[in-house]
């Protein structure tokens, strides 16, 4: 069961960072595209099913936010993700949501690193 639950939230971190990747590429083309009908709701499917499978993967070891500090960090970095994503796309100014963007998928860069190195500071645990 671990086995499953482990690639599908790898499968749905996969598909949400391309479809917010995608989509922010085109909003800078501003390209129409970029407010499809499914760019506006795949997001939302994949980002359930990611923190979905995050839940039932921290029951399925039996981990909390209060017994792994990285875990916790994860989910503070996860919703300043998600701060950063809505108003990367609703700001009115073009090169703000550029910029939102971008610290969007630093972000992203920094849960996903977190995640894979099991400490709170992620990448940035060479500098300390």
């Amino acid at each position: 069961m671990y086995e499953i639950l482990k690639y599908a939230h790898l499968t749905a971190l996969a598909v949400s960072f391309v479809l917010f990747f995608t989509r922010g590429i085109l909003m800078m083309r501003q390209s129409s595209t970029a407010n499809h009908r499914g760019f506006l709701i795949a997001p939302h499917i994949f980002n359930f099913l990611l923190i979905l499978t995050g839940v039932s993967l921290a029951f399925t070891l039996q981990i909390t936010p209060m017994t792994q500090p990285w875990l916790m960090a994860k989910m503070v970095v996860l919703i300043v993700y998600i701060g950063l994503g809505v108003m990367t796309y609703k700001h009115p100014n073009l090169q703000v949501r550029k910029i939102l963007w971008l610290l969007a998928l630093i972000a992203f860069a920094f849960m996903a690193s977190i995640a894979k190195t099991k400490n709170p500071l992620g990448f940035l645990a060479g500098f300390f």
